[in-house]
C-alpha cells in the first residue's frame, strides 16, 4: 500500500517539475490557436497566431520552456519548419523576463487551468 502511494507521489513529483519550465502551451487545431498552458504576451500571441492560420496548421502544438540560456520554442505535428523559424524569429524578440511576467487578461477555462489540451479545446467558447 505505502508503495503505491509512493510511487504516485513521485509521478506527481516528476509531472510537477517537468512543467514547471513551461512558460506556455498552445495548442493549434485547423488554423485556431488557444493558449492551453502558461502566460504569452498579447502581442506575440497575435504574432504566432497569424503565423499559424496563413494557410492553416491543422493541427499540432507549440511550447516555450525556460532554459539555462534562456528561453526555447518548440513545435510538433503538422507544422513544417519554415513556420517554425519563423515564429522562433519572432519569439526571439522577447526577452525571457517578458515571457516570466506575462498575464492572461482572458478568463480561462476548466480545460486551461488543468492544463488538459482535449478539454481546453472543448471548452472553447469560439467554437
Amino acid at each position: 500500500m505505502y508503495t503505491v502511494i509512493a510511487i504516485a507521489g513521485l509521478l506527481i513529483a516528476v509531472w510537477y517539475f517537468a512543467r514547471m519550465r513551461e512558460l506556455f502551451v498552445l495548442s493549434i487545431r485547423d488554423g485556431q490557436t488557444l493558449l492551453v498552458r502558461g502566460h504569452i504576451p498579447r502581442n506575440l500571441l497575435i504574432a504566432l497566431q497569424e503565423v499559424l492560420a496563413h494557410p492553416p496548421v491543422p493541427s499540432g502544438t507549440v511550447k516555450a520552456v525556460r532554459t539555462e540560456q534562456g528561453a526555447q520554442l518548440s513545435a510538433s505535428g503538422d507544422i513544417d519548419e519554415r513556420r517554425v523559424q519563423r515564429m522562433r524569429n519572432i519569439f526571439g524578440m522577447y526577452p525571457v523576463s517578458q515571457l516570466s511576467d506575462a498575464r492572461t487578461t482572458e478568463r480561462r477555462t476548466l480545460g486551461q487551468l488543468l492544463g488538459i489540451v482535449w478539454l481546453a479545446w472543448w471548452f472553447d467558447r469560439r467554437s
